[in-house]
């Protein structure tokens, strides 16, 4: 394509309640129009949440739905797509099988996103929204409540950072589906719904004490149906809810079965069914932090994936600030931890000078560079549960942690990572590398090797190297630590670890020290 024409992207959304797709011309993120902008219904997380997995007649209909997609992209000339499932097919039982009809039926590829990624792309979408709006610079905080069919996103962000990031199974279908019909016409229904959506987010609530939030910031499917119950006919870039107003649609709705919630609000019994645990998983996220305002955006899920897909095509410096963000969250989560931010630091800041120096040795990219970041950061995060296994608990508590843009999958290698810190040689036989394929476990092999040489180096946890060289002579890697202090426990501490740095790079480490 000429380089003055713009280019084409194609983002695609098998939800749990629609499919959806969006075609945009760009050349820069902008410059972005969107041509197309289509939604299909289709009741794919119901029979997930019901029976487990989807249906026969259901997953064709789905792929007849994408075969019209395919067709509009051919329409436009659109090469450059990305097809995204989410809960739905995430959580069926027969995934596979369906992602297979998929490529085979509709000539599509589609990949399916674990929950935090799917976070992530709500996140990125929304926050460029507000900071578009002006509303992100603020000294009051924001909380991004990205609520689907499945799952609950809860970010807080403040300042440039994000102080704190929860996803919870809890979505409003899956809450829905929680209970069987007779539970729902019962008296006590209201009640116990009410019950259960605050024992499952009240633990959150810690984490925001302390916080003045300016804005409860809502997205995802059913702000629709909220606007709609609050007359508002038309969407704006932002639409304001103020505490007041929200509470009085809260105590109204209260006090009506469902036939009257359908006549009240001139809902379908679908959408009706719908309404009371939106309401109330709304009014208990406003009593976690005492927010005044509720905010809603009508960005979604494929505007993510366009921002995201068009800010890497075009190397746009935007995304470098969402970097900058997930990696406070990181720091947020290190200190949660108490762990030493002066040698976690120092670890990380070593690792990735090593990790460019050996560019040509490890045949690694940006993203593997981040992952080691993000495990340096956290190699010592164990220590908050047990300083004699450590690693092992650092391992553990990474991955039961949600850092929002790792998928399921990054955060596996970064505890693994942080596993090996220190001793042990990654084997295919040890089950925490199960989950990975064979070219993944030799980037943890390869990451594990930096970061113990650099974890080495700051043995003492005292930062006593002023300066930090690395040179190649033939196949050693010569490592010149200028210090003035006494460096003989991190001389030999390297010595001891440069054997599997040696093992895996092929190159030996030598430490110099030199006086400063």
């Amino acid at each position: 394509m000429h380089k003055n024409h713009p280019s084409l992207f194609a983002a695609i959304h098998v939800g749990s309640e629609q499919v959806s797709l969006q075609i945009v011309e760009y050349r820069n993120l902008e410059t972005i129009r969107v041509l197309e902008n289509i939604h299909r219904q289709i009741s794919l997380g119901e029979e997930t949440f019901q029976t487990g997995r989807i249906g026969t007649d259901t997953v064709a209909e789905l792929c007849d739905i994408l075969k019209g997609f395919r067709r509009k992209l051919t329409e436009y000339g659109v090469r450059d797509y990305r097809l995204m499932a989410t809960t739905a097919i995430r959580e069926a039982a027969n995934q596979p099988y369906i992602i297979d009809q998929i490529q085979i039926k509709a000539d599509l590829e589609a990949e399916v996103v674990d929950m935090p990624q799917e976070i992530f792309f709500k996140y990125v979408a929304i926050f460029r929204k507000m900071q578009v709006l002006g509303l992100t610079g603020g000294k009051e905080a924001l909380l991004f409540v990205d609520i689907t069919s499945g799952g609950l996103g809860i970010t807080l962000y403040r300042n440039g950072r994000i102080l704190y990031q929860q996803n919870i199974h809890i979505g409003v279908l899956r809450i829905k589906e929680s209970f069987n019909k007779t539970q729902r016409d019962s008296l006590s229904f209201q009640q116990a719904l009410g019950e259960y959506i605050f024992s499952v987010i009240e633990p959150v609530r810690p984490a925001l004490a302390g916080h003045t939030i300016r804005y409860v910031v809502l997205s995802g499917p059913d702000t629709e149906l909220f606007l709609q119950m609050l007359g508002r006919k038309t969407r704006s870039a932002l639409d304001s809810v103020k505490q007041e107003e929200f509470l009085v649609l809260y105590k109204k709705l209260h006090k009506l079965n469902l036939s009257q919630v359908m006549q009240a609000f001139a809902l379908s019994e679908a959408k009706a069914d719908m309404a009371l645990p939106t309401i109330i998983l709304y009014q208990q996220l406003l009593s976690l932090c005492q927010a005044q305002e509720l905010a809603v955006v009508n960005d979604q899920f494929l505007d993510g994936m366009t921002v995201c897909h068009i800010a890497q095509k075009t190397k746009h410096p935007w995304m470098d600030e969402i970097d900058k963000q997930t990696f406070s969250l990181i720091r947020s989560l290190a200190k949660k931890y108490h762990q030493h931010d002066g040698h976690s630091e120092a670890v990380a800041a070593v690792s990735l000078q090593l990790f460019d120096k050996l560019h040509r040795a490890h045949g690694l990219g940006k993203r593997e560079r981040q992952l080691l970041e993000g495990a340096a950061l956290l190699h010592d995060i164990g220590k908050f549960v047990s300083l004699r296994s450590h690693y092992l608990f650092s391992h553990r508590l990474i991955l039961s942690s949600d850092i929002l843009g790792f998928s399921e999958k990054e955060k596996l290698i970064m505890a693994c990572v942080a596993q090996y810190h220190s001793k042990g040689t990654p084997r295919p036989s040890d089950p925490t590398l199960s989950g990975l394929s064979v070219q993944e476990q030799m980037t943890v092999a390869k990451l594990a090797a930096i970061i113990r040489l650099a974890d080495a180096i700051d043995r003492t946890h005292r930062q006593k190297a002023l300066k930090i060289e690395f040179a190649f002579r033939g196949e050693e890697l010569l490592v010149t630590v200028t210090t003035r202090e006494d460096y003989a426990l991190e001389q030999w501490t390297f010595a001891d670890k440069a054997s599997f740095f040696e093992n895996v790079f092929g190159i030996r480490p030598i430490l110099i020290r030199q006086a400063g």
